[in-house]
């Protein structure tokens, strides 16, 4: 099995709700809403997924102004899929599409803090406590 980690503009609707929705993201994510879904894939301005022979088994969904840095708004492997590197690897691509330049950003789910924690001390990802967070009126 290969796994292949690249930039992807034909992530999905589907993909997307498979890999999120059997995730630690799924149940703050509206993946009942399909419109809403591929409005958010379209609407990101850099998604990265992850597919282990041709099947999408994790994904990046970013904002970007490709010049000074990356908002990472999703970061999923399929529960099925996890510890194999997947989620280090769809970083790893998203540091080499921005290069030394760009930075990443994100706010991560209280499930996710550890695998962060372990790229902190793997790739060097800081730790953050100035993050704050205006909530949506409608949805997840």
């Amino acid at each position: 099995m290969s796994l292949v980690t690249a930039r992807d503009e034909a992530l999905t609707v589907d993909e997307y709700i498979d890999v999120i929705g059997n995730s630690t993201l799924g149940p703050k994510r509206p993946i009942t809403d399909r419109e809403r879904v591929a409005a958010m894939i379209s609407g990101a301005g850099l998604v990265v997924t992850a597919r282990l022979d041709g099947r999408c088994v994790g994904l990046s969904r970013c904002l970007t102004d490709e010049a000074w840095v990356v908002y990472c708004a999703d970061l999923a492997v399929h529960n099925d899929f996890q510890g194999r590197g997947i989620g280090k690897a769809l970083l790893e691509t998203l540091r080499e599409i921005g290069g030394d330049d760009v930075g990443i950003g994100l706010f991560s789910v209280p499930d996710a803090i550890p695998f962060y924690e372990r790229m902190g001390e793997q790739m060097g990802m800081v730790r953050e406590s100035s993050g704050f967070w205006l909530p949506r009126v409608r949805g997840a």
